[in-house]
This record gives C-alpha cells, sequence and structure tokens, in this order.
C-alpha cells in the first residue's frame, strides 16, 4: 500500500482500504491493533501483517474513559483495567476491523502496575510496589478465568515483557537487573533465573512471539537486539544506533512484527525482528491522531 493510503479518512475510502485487507487478515495471519484514548474514550482499529505492511481500519467511539492497561492476547481476547478503581473489562476480536465487547469484571485489586499476555492466552499481573503478582487466562471469546497469586516477586521491576512464546522477561532500569520466567496456557508460572549487565537506560522493551526482543531508550534513540526463547533463555544479540528519539510506544505482534508510534507528533513506522534478533525496518507511517494513550495488538 502506498503512504498516501494509510491516511484515507473517509467512510467510503475506510471501507475500501478493509475490504482490500480482509483476506490478510483473516488468512494470511495479519493481527488487528487498537489504539485507545484514555481522556476521550476513543479508539481505532487498523491490521499489520507479517511484512510490517499497516492498514487502517475503523474508528470508534464510546470507550469507558480511564483505562489505564489495555492488554491483548494472540487469540483475540481484549483485557482492560483501572489501576485506581480495580475495575476490569474484556472485548474479542469479531472479524476485520471489527470489536465486539464481551462484559465488566469487577473487583480486581487495585495497584496492578503490569499486566502482560503470554503463551497463547495468560496474563501476568504484577505490583512494583508489594512484590505481589498473579495470573489469569484470556481466551478469545473474551472469557476471563482467575488462575492464582503469586508471591514472593522481587519488587521495583520496572518492566514486565511477556512472549507469544510463553517467556517472560522482568527489567529493573534503577541498576540493570533482570531475569525470566514462564507461563504456560492454564497460567502456570515458573521462575527460570536471574541476569545482570542490563543497560540501565532502556524505555521500551517488547518481545515478539517468534522470540526477539527490542530495546529502546526514548531519550537517546539508542537500541539493541536479543532473543528470549520459550524456556526462557536470553541472549543478548546486537545493539543498534541511530534510531528516531520519543517513540512513546512500541507494539510488538505474536509474530516477528514491531510498530512504533509517538503519541506527540502522530508519526509511526514498522520493522520486523526474528528469531535470532536480527533487526530490520520497513516503513515510516504519517498521518496517525496524537494522543492514543494504549496501544495493544490482537
Amino acid at each position: 500500500m502506498t503512504a498516501a493510503s494509510l491516511r484515507l479518512r473517509s467512510s467510503a475510502r475506510q471501507a475500501a482500504v478493509l475490504c482490500m485487507f480482509a483476506a490478510a487478515c483473516t488468512v494470511a495471519g495479519a493481527e488487528q491493533i487498537l489504539f485507545y484514548n484514555a481522556s476521550a474514550g476513543t479508539a481505532a482499529i487498523a491490521a499489520v501483517d507479517e511484512d510490517g505492511s499497516y492498514a487502517y481500519l475503523t474508528s470508534m467511539k464510546g470507550f469507558a474513559t480511564g483505562w489505564t492497561h489495555v492488554v491483548g492476547t494472540p487469540g483475540g481476547g481484549l483485557f482492560f483495567y483501572n489501576a485506581s478503581t480495580g475495575q476490569g473489562a474484556t472485548a474479542k476480536r469479531a472479524g476485520p476491523g471489527k470489536y465486539e465487547y464481551v462484559g465488566e469484571i469487577p473487583g480486581f485489586a487495585k495497584g496492578w502496575t503490569h499486566i502482560t499476555a503470554v503463551n497463547d492466552g495468560a496474563l501476568l499481573f504484577y505490583n512494583a510496589t508489594t512484590g505481589l503478582g498473579a495470573t489469569g487466562t484470556l481466551d478469545g471469546n473474551g472469557a476471563y478465568a482467575f488462575v492464582k497469586e503469586i508471591r514472593g516477586f522481587a519488587p521495583g521491576w520496572t518492566k514486565v515483557v511477556g512472549s507469544a512464546s510463553g517467556a517472560v522477561l522482568f527489567y529493573n532500569g534503577s541498576d540493570g537487573t533482570a531475569a525470566t520466567a514462564t507461563v504456560g496456557r492454564r497460567g502456570d508460572y515458573k521462575y527460570v533465573g536471574a541476569l545482570s549487565g542490563f543497560s540501565r537506560s532502556w524505555t521500551h522493551i517488547a518481545a515478539t512471539g517468534a522470540g526477539g526482543l527490542m530495546f529502546y531508550d526514548a531519550a537517546s534513540g539508542s537500541g539493541a537486539s536479543a532473543t528470549l526463547g520459550a524456556g526462557g533463555n536470553y541472549a543478548y544479540v546486537a545493539e543498534i544506533p541511530g534510531f528516531a528519539k520519543g517513540w512513546t510506544h512500541i507494539v510488538a505482534s505474536s509474530g516477528h512484527v514491531l510498530l512504533f508510534y509517538n503519541r506527540n507528533t502522530g508519526l509511526g513506522a514498522t520493522a520486523t525482528i526474528d528469531r535470532n534478533g536480527a533487526y530490520a525496518f520497513v516503513r515510516e507511517i504519517n498521518g496517525f491522531a496524537p494522543g492514543w494513550s494504549r496501544i495493544a495488538a490482537y
């Protein structure tokens, strides 16, 4: 698709893009992306395929405001959470460019600082202040089930990143330490081991389902790649210089695609990182609306 087609906004043109991209969304394994604005309660859906091609699909209104976390699973489930109120909700993918709200889930603990999707449909919850954790499951129909509480996590992890392969990376930007673990499809958690010697400056870490890890520092534009296997085995690959500064979001697909977004400028880009940690830039994408606060692949 041309750069111009990425910026189409009229309903007729949106429909054309949807028709053009529908086969890819359902056949070739393209993944849908939900953009959410916590202040306005608005959202949009796009799709990205495995070569990094991007297509805008539709916009939506009427979302609750204030969701602090929006997490998508590879199976098509979406989980919403408000850390101040403990309120939760789920939704599901209902076809190319289609979103279906499933239901409200009350009674979550307040204060979860990190919620990440792991494996095919597991969710890992973590509180960086208390060290408390928990797991749950979310299927493709948006059905949520609590699994278990997990005590004994170290407090202070600044990033908790899950992969569709089942591996999890914990990272502490204060001291450059890290750890890995695994979470099974049914939410069973297993600690793997501690790591050290990481840079303390990473503002973003994204894990693709293919096993690639992307590290990025928004202040300096520096980056690096690594691999994270399904068993939680970690290996550093290489430094990647020359990134633009200021990306506010980096979202990984369940395959090997990365979507970059700057909520201040509306600029975006796609890239790929494979299971060996090899990074490749794909294309710049202009014309995003600024201000999206949460972005989730599902």
